[in-house]
């Protein structure tokens, strides 16, 4: 079986993912408002953006494989696998970050760390599949020097908030 055979599978169940991606926000919304500021409910935000993060960033890099990497049209594809995960996460998002800190949520860092990661990645593969490789490099050696350092403070900010450790410059 393939990915696109399993997307296709996937995609099959409409009824259930609709369901699964409304409600997320709903029990956001719907949390919020017997909100006491306990630690449980700390636990409880958390579970839900994990619960919509996670598919929402599988969503996210499907629609940026599929855009820049197939170059495939956007309108023809299965609405509910690949932009529903995101809207939803991002409504998860936006109605948890009015009630707490994200900062105050435990593991939130790690997924932050986790999304950036992925964002960073997609980036340098995109790059790297646009780029086309020549025997040098045609810009100012500084210019290499200050991407390279660039890329290497986001990817080590990215996995010291993966793996929790203070980030040291």
């Amino acid at each position: 079986m393939s990915i696109n055979d399993f997307l296709r599978l996937l995609g099959k169940y409409k009824y259930f993912i609709s369901i699964y991606f409304a409600a997320l926000p709903l029990l956001a919304f719907i949390i919020g408002f017997i909100d006491k500021r306990q630690r449980v409910i700390d636990y409880i935000y958390s579970i839900l953006i994990y619960l919509s993060a996670i598919p929402g960033m599988i969503s996210a890099t499907l629609i940026f494989y599929t855009m820049f990497i197939v170059k495939r049209n956007l309108l023809n594809v299965n609405l509910f696998i690949y932009f529903l995960p995101v809207i939803s996460m991002a409504l998860v998002f936006y109605i948890i970050s009015r009630k707490v800190k994200f900062d105050d949520l435990p593991g939130f860092n790690r997924l932050s760390g986790l999304m950036l990661m992925i964002g960073l990645a997609s980036i340098v593969t995109l790059f790297l599949y646009r780029l086309r490789f020549f025997i040098g490099f045609f810009a100012s050696i500084e210019t290499l020097l200050i991407a390279g350092v660039v890329i290497f403070i986001l990817f080590k900010v990215s996995f010291a908030k993966i793996s929790g450790k203070k980030k040291k410059f």
